[in-house]
């Protein structure tokens, strides 16, 4: 699982000139994923064009290139479109006879996007690479679903499986843990063969759970915070490491650090939400540092707060509104989570060239989280309050009780990410500096809008008229890209 690579291709019809620097211009954006070779498949006076670094051989002579899953690659079973269901983290290509079908496992971990440009059906792991062929219409593939598209140019999207509400199980708590432990064991199995792990690390119980796991497999494992200096995450991470027994590497942020890497940081992660930007921070800075010291994965603890009710509002719903409603809101809470957390965290991580791996959001874990008793998730007699049988679950899988049971606040909180972005834009544009903190922290999304636009992004979140400002560190990237793209066509 330690290999990274990306998917970017093209189904042409009757020999297009302009193909093969199309297929060139779609790799230039996405280079950090490891995309090299390329596999073409003819079909009468059609032509499907295909970048990947993975290929393998499927029932029928079907060419099959996927994003990730080393165990089926090298595995001696021969598959095809029927294994689909069970894939977790891959995205993936088959061309065959009926033409080329993409697909996208449900747990929603890896994307695909496509749309028509010039009369050519093209398709990529990220936007970024079809923007750069000038196509600002992207679609998404969705989790659990495959896209079909004919070599005479039809296309079908069908749903090959989804995530059921799993019933409330008629078994004890202690029944339960077994089983969830269980399951989560095998799912770090899957990083046995890699040598060099990082985790993204900020010593609440999620993490810190995902630290102990992978540091039982993965020869050397580094934990990774980046914060403010006085920051939460810097005290409570520094302290955890410490329990834990595993070498913490800390990034400090800071303002100019931040205004330096921003219009990067935008690029990658294809938004210029607000949110979305302070979340990404600290993530893309520690998979910088990863990358440096020579990770070739890096573990997220994301999605217990989705499936065992982690956050401040939800046991604010479950007082005000009962335990049914909570566990609708939860519900929802794990279907959107892949567009709302796991792509932008992936694209932060995946911009070093890093592998991301997130083992809570195993297929088998979420149907077995989502079937515990929303009472066994909520208590309002204990401190914390909220995702308590996950917290014993830490507790029995080797996180210290002083760890499994700390309180946590949100990552752009606890890290500073949300103050730094604010100081870094105060202290680089002059009409900022002479507003009140919070008059200028309500104008922290039109900049980033604004650098978007720079970055000639097609999906900024604003109706605004864009003002025109111009910003060093955008054109310093932007001659960064062009130098980059220039070397590769030489």
């Amino acid at each position: 699982m330690n290999i990274m690579v990306g998917i970017a291709g093209l189904l042409v019809a009757n020999e297009e000139k302009d193909s093969e620097l199309m297929l060139q211009k779609m790799s230039e954006a996405i280079k950090h994923r490891r995309c090299e070779t390329v596999h073409t498949v003819e079909h009468n006076d059609s032509k499907c064009m295909i970048l990947g670094s993975r290929s393998v051989q499927s029932l029928d002579d079907e060419l099959m290139i996927i994003d990730r899953n080393e165990d089926l690659i090298q595995s001696e079973t021969k598959y095809n479109t029927e294994s689909f269901p069970n894939l977790f983290g891959e995205v993936g290509v088959v061309v065959n006879n009926s033409g080329v079908n993409l697909f996208r496992s449900l747990d929603g971990t890896r994307t695909l996007y496509h749309g028509i440009l010039k009369n050519r059906f093209v398709f990529a792991t990220e936007k970024k690479s079809l923007w750069n062929i000038g196509l600002a219409s992207v679609y998404t593939l969705q989790p659990g679903q495959s896209l079909i598209r004919t070599w005479n140019g039809k296309t079908d999207t069908k749903r090959f499986t989804s995530l059921e509400k799993p019933p409330r199980k008629d078994i004890s708590r202690e029944e339960t843990l077994v089983i969830l432990e269980k399951t989560l064991r095998s799912v770090f199995e899957k990083l046995r063969n890699d040598t060099v792990c990082g985790v993204l690390f900020s010593g609440g119980v999620d993490s810190s759970l995902a630290a102990v796991q992978v540091a039982k497999r993965c020869k050397n494992t580094f934990l990774f915070t980046s914060c403010l200096k006085d920051a939460h995450d810097k005290l409570a991470a520094t302290k955890a490491a410490e329990l834990l027994g595993v070498q913490l590497h800390l990034v400090e942020m800071n303002s100019q650090s931040i205004w330096n890497i921003l219009p990067e940081l935008i690029y990658s992660i294809e938004t210029s939400n607000q949110m979305d930007v302070e979340i990404a921070i600290p993530f893309y800075l520690a998979a910088k540092k990863a990358s440096e010291k020579g990770c070739t994965t890096i573990v997220s603890g994301q999605g217990p707060d989705e499936l065992f009710a982690g956050y401040a509002k939800h046991v604010q719903t479950y007082i005000e509104e009962g335990p049914d409603v909570l566990m609708h809101h939860l519900w929802h809470a794990l279907l959107i989570t892949h567009e709302a957390n796991i792509e932008r965290d992936d694209r932060a991580i995946a911009a070093h060239g890093v592998e991301s791996f997130f083992p809570y959001l195993d297929n088998q874990f979420v149907r077995t989280s989502l079937s515990v008793p929303i009472e066994w998730k909520i208590d309002l007699a204990r401190q914390p309050q909220r995702k308590i049988i996950f917290r014993e679950l830490a507790q029995i899988m080797g996180v210290p009780e002083e760890i499994a049971f700390a309180p946590k606040s949100a990552t752009q909180y606890s890290s500073g990410s949300s103050k730094v972005l604010l100081d870094a834009i105060i202290e680089h544009i002059d009409e900022f500096k002479v507003m009140s903190k919070k008059k200028a922290s309500r104008e922290v999304q039109t900049i980033l809008n604004e650098i978007a636009y720079a970055l000639n992004m097609p999906n900024i979140r604003s109706n605004e008229k864009p003002r025109g400002l111009e910003f060093d560190t955008v054109s310093r990237f932007l001659e960064k890209r062009k130098s980059s793209s220039s070397s590769n066509q030489r």
